[in-house]
């Protein structure tokens, strides 16, 4: 029993610290910008492979992203939602939250696209519309999505591949649910 429970402890010790300190997120993800200045990411799944190009203009979200990815976070986890006809959810799942949102950035100019990749957010008790910081979706209709305008942070784009996504969309769902999830693994492509 006493080495049970040493594995279990040795397990979770090993286990990376996904968290930040909720009151202060944007400082800290300050802090690891210049460990973080990656840009561009590599999406394995079982349909094939796409790549992905984080924004410049949003850094609390690109920082937040890359560091995620190079953590291995976003390992062997599950596009698990078809998004009626707007695109594909995934990533950490509501019931696998963090205990951190990320400050919301709003572009004019970075609007839900075709193509484009953007935080979902939690609307209960979230007055100032931050973001998941692990949940995104990858929208593949511009105009079903044009509603998500300055409601969901676009903190960047599908670069190549998007035949990839557009086949995980067409997967057969019901209520929005996958009968077979795809699921997915990602990591960095390149440095900056």
């Amino acid at each position: 029993m006493r080495y049970l429970i040493l594995f279990s402890f040795l397990i979770f010790a090993c286990k990376p610290n996904w968290r930040i300190d909720p009151a202060k997120v944007k400082e800290e993800l300050q802090a690891q910008a210049a460990q973080n200045t990656e840009r561009k990411i590599k999406v394995e799944t079982r349909l094939g492979d796409f790549e992905l190009e984080l924004d410049d203009r949003t850094p609390l979200h690109s920082v937040n992203f890359i560091r995620l990815v190079k953590m291995g976070y976003f390992k062997d986890r599950y596009f698990y939602r078809n998004v009626y006809e707007i695109g594909i959810q995934g990533g950490g799942e509501y019931f696998d939250r963090l205990n951190y949102l990320v400050p919301a950035e709003y572009l004019d100019e970075l609007r839900p696209e075709r193509g484009t990749i953007s935080m979902a957010r939690y609307d209960e008790g979230n007055p100032l519309q931050s973001s998941s910081p692990t949940e995104f979706f990858i929208v593949t209709d511009s105009e079903q999505a044009s509603r998500f305008y300055r409601k969901y942070v676009v903190f960047g784009k599908v670069t190549k591949g998007m035949a990839v996504v557009d086949s995980i969309k067409k997967e057969h769902s019901y209520d929005e649910k996958p009968v077979i999830p795809v699921k997915f693994s990602m990591s960095v492509l390149d440095p900056k």
